[in-house]
């Protein structure tokens, strides 16, 4: 059985990844224990981000993009709220494979965060990204992308690790697309753990924002 100190310890290797190539394979090596070493520490990630959506948009044919989808443990809150159409978008093949597993996705889609995504502009009615800003991953220019593909009175809504949120320039991105009139905010949840039970020093926001 892995212990709550191994799965720390895999956790912290996917941080100290040098390059997006050492990312994926450690992310597809880890496809098959990823929901069951995440639940172990009690992860709520996903089910805070989906509630957060929730309460701004509710129809259930809503087309919803899930990037960052990893093993689809955001899917399936979203599914549980009552969603049917989303889009799962990840850079690890593997991590998508048990997604699909989970019969909960539309359509599941390779793609890097930071890079221009290949869907359509306004193909999205909303927008979520979880686990996916934090050390070693997505950069603060991802967001330009998520307004780009989120139709204007849709949401983005995401989390972000609070020690790398000025860290990685997302305060000066945000504040940037807001005053160009991409986006305003609605929402940004008060520091919470993300990972209780084995993780006690990360702390996570939730922010969402409407696109205009």
């Amino acid at each position: 059985m892995t212990s709550d100190k191994a799965r720390t310890e895999r956790i912290q290797r996917v941080y100290d990844s040098k390059d997006y190539d050492e990312l994926t394979t450690e992310y597809d090596g880890w496809a098959t224990d990823y929901d069951a070493d995440l639940e172990s520490l009690g992860f709520i990630g996903p089910r805070t981000a989906a509630e957060t959506l929730a309460k701004y948009i509710s129809d259930p044919e809503a087309k919803l993009l899930d990037a960052g989808a990893g093993t689809g443990m955001v899917g399936q809150e979203l599914a549980r709220l009552g969603f049917k159409r989303i889009t799962a978008l990840d850079l690890s093949p593997g991590m998508l494979m048990t997604a699909n597993e989970k019969f909960v996705y539309e359509e599941l889609v390779v793609g890097e965060l930071g890079k221009p995504l290949s869907f359509e502009t306004d193909a999205f009615d909303s927008t979520t990204c979880v686990g996916t800003f934090t050390f070693g991953h997505a950069p603060a220019e991802s967001l330009d992308e998520l307004v780009r593909v989120t139709k204007p009175g849709g949401y983005v809504v995401f989390t972000i690790r609070t020690d790398y949120y000025t860290e990685a320039g997302f305060d000066v991105k945000q504040n940037a697309l807001a005053e160009a009139g991409k986006w305003e905010l609605v929402e940004q949840t008060d520091p919470f753990r993300p990972m209780p039970n084995g993780e006690p020093d990360i702390w996570y926001y939730v922010w969402a924002y409407r696109v205009l």
